[in-house]
């Protein structure tokens, strides 16, 4: 019986599948272009770190000190109403003390007031200040803790409203 396959003689050298192809030249290319790109970079970056101005703060950023302004606590309808009767200013009826507060605000301390209500906010006591807007249909609802001087306004809230 004749055998099914046959062996060459071995061959004097290597075998064909242990055989690497050369270093293509496209691949050599790629290799020196991706090496330029890696140097380029730590060096912009250390150019970069060296030229800095020196240490800079970081800020610590954080839910507890984002701001929001929160509602006014009456509405609009309640604020022009305030015009129409005898303001309450509370622990701002001092006109001195009610003009340092509205200078802490940025208003003229001798801006007059249209109204005034005091009330709570979250259960702290408040007063609502209604001021002139700059147009004369305008008017401008501010609320500030019983508190307000010219160190510390205690603003609560704010608004822009017209007049009916």
């Amino acid at each position: 019986m004749e055998p099914s396959h046959t062996v060459d003689p071995a061959s004097t050298g290597p075998a064909a599948h242990s055989r690497h192809p050369g270093i293509r030249r496209g691949r050599l290319i790629a290799a020196a272009v991706g090496a330029a790109a890696v140097l380029t970079a730590v060096g912009v970056g250390t150019a970069a770190l060296l030229g800095s101005s020196g240490p800079t703060t970081s800020t610590l950023t954080s839910a507890s000190m984002i701001t929001v302004t929160p509602k006014m606590p009456i509405s609009s309808r309640e604020l022009n109403g305030l015009i129409a009767r005898s303001p309450d200013f509370g622990p701002l009826a001092d006109p001195k003390r009610r003009a340092a507060c509205l200078s802490a605000l940025g208003y003229p301390g001798s801006l007059q007031v249209l109204g005034a209500t005091t009330l709570q906010v979250d259960g702290v006591p408040a007063v609502v200040l209604v001021l002139p807007g700059d147009e004369p249909d305008v008017i401008i609802g501010v609320t500030v803790a019983a508190t307000c001087s010219s160190v510390n306004t205690g603003l609560i809230a704010d608004t822009t409203v017209r007049r009916p």
